[in-house]
């Protein structure tokens, strides 16, 4: 009885994955070497989901992260870093600071601003940008109305710097760059002094680290629920992503 509710189990996990909307971050037949999923765990009190600061506890977002490194030794000396992250939906009236909406490259955590605001000022000055909150991107250097300490951080926060690119497909042209060629991260980033970009569900966003000169991605997979995916290229030799 017990190997029969097994074989349930798995049939119905393969037939909800089977079913899922196509993404550049594929769980399965992957060509480059990866270091697996690792989801995020469950929320503590210094993982910056929940609880906020004097606010309510928030069910977290599912972060799935995984490494590529090409297996063609041309293009090996980068490997990407990727993040995809799944929000809950969230009910009518949740006071928008307490959602987990700032990312940091370095560790792939994800804080809120109420989260970010009650910390040190050099754990904001780590993190890098905007995903959820008004739908926008934004670099943490500008976020001078909901970041108490972004305001005067001066040369202490990374300058980070988007452009939307309009490739007919997008999850073929994350795959393609980030398990074999994550030099292309680069060569699709076009420089440009546009403000902060609102998106919507397709969309999809190169940027550059301006003071460490490292190149990735943001796409848009959905609105409702919020599924963005986050591409970073970094030197293979790192061990951190910044």
């Amino acid at each position: 009885m017990q190997h029969v509710k097994v074989v349930t189990a798995l049939a119905l996990l393969l037939i909800a994955v089977c079913g899922c909307e196509e993404s550049a971050i594929e769980r399965q037949s992957l060509t480059a070497r990866t270091d697996g999923f690792v989801p995020n765990h469950p929320p503590t009190n210094d993982g910056g989901y929940a609880p906020n600061p004097g606010g309510q506890s928030l069910p977290s977002p599912t972060i799935t992260k995984q490494t590529f490194i090409p297996t063609d030794s041309r293009y090996d000396h980068l490997k990407t870093l990727t993040w995809r992250i799944e929000w809950p939906e969230y009910p009518a009236g949740t006071d928008p600071n307490q959602i987990p909406t700032v990312f940091t490259l370095s560790n792939g955590a994800l804080n809120s601003f109420d989260y970010l605001n009650g910390r040190p000022a050099s754990t904001t000055y780590k993190t890098h940008f905007n995903l959820y909150h008004n739908a926008k991107l934004e670099m943490s250097r500008t976020l001078w109305s909901e970041l108490t300490h972004s305001f005067g951080s001066g040369n202490q926060m990374e300058v980070v710097w988007f452009n939307q690119s309009y490739f007919y497909n997008p999850a073929k042209t994350l795959k393609e760059a980030a398990t074999e060629r994550p030099q292309l991260f680069e060569s699709y980033y076009v420089d440009n002094s546009q403000e902060p970009p609102v998106y919507q569900q397709g969309d999809l966003f190169f940027f550059k680290l301006k003071n460490q000169n490292l190149y990735g991605a943001i796409r848009i997979v959905s609105m409702t629920p919020r599924i963005i995916e986050v591409y970073l290229a970094v030197p293979s030799t790192v061990t951190t992503a910044v």
